[in-house]
């Protein structure tokens, strides 16, 4: 039979043990909670984190370093009414993603920001998913700024 002894440790360890164990249940219930899509991003929140410098706050194209780029960008709040009414949202997650070359887009410019959110995130499954779940909203942004005129 063994006895085990209580180990007896100064308060900047039980701090520390404490901040792990908290860090550990946090993860968990993040990994857990809701369905295999468990991670909520704000669109709108990721569009001003990573888009507005150049296509501005809300997507008319006048973004900070709008004057320095080569190219005119078009106002994304009427991506639908240059596609007949209708939200190409196929075609703006592709955009965003960027790592498919879409001729159509234009010259090449705009970050990649499949690659830019992998780096971050991680190439696994999950992180992928990630990415996948950042692309997605910031498409539902786009589509929930657009004007139909």
């Amino acid at each position: 039979m063994s006895t085990r002894r209580r180990q007896i440790l100064p308060d900047h360890m039980k701090q520390k043990r404490y901040s792990k164990l908290l860090l550990a249940i946090a993860l968990i219930i993040g990994s857990t909670s809701g369905s295999a899509h468990s991670q909520a991003y704000d669109g709108g929140e990721l569009f001003a984190l990573n888009c507005s410098n150049c296509h501005g706050n809300f997507g008319e194209g006048d973004g900070a370093v709008t004057p320095s780029l080569s190219v005119v960008l078009l106002d994304l709040r009427y991506l639908s009414a240059r596609n007949e009414g209708i939200f190409p949202e196929t075609f703006v997650r592709q955009i965003i993603d960027g790592r498919k070359h879409r001729a159509d887009h234009g010259p090449i410019g705009m970050p990649v920001w499949g690659a830019e959110f992998s780096r971050s995130e991680g190439f696994g499954d999950t992180g992928q998913a990630r990415v996948a779940e950042k692309i997605l909203a910031i498409t539902r942004f786009l589509e929930q700024i657009q004007i139909n005129e």
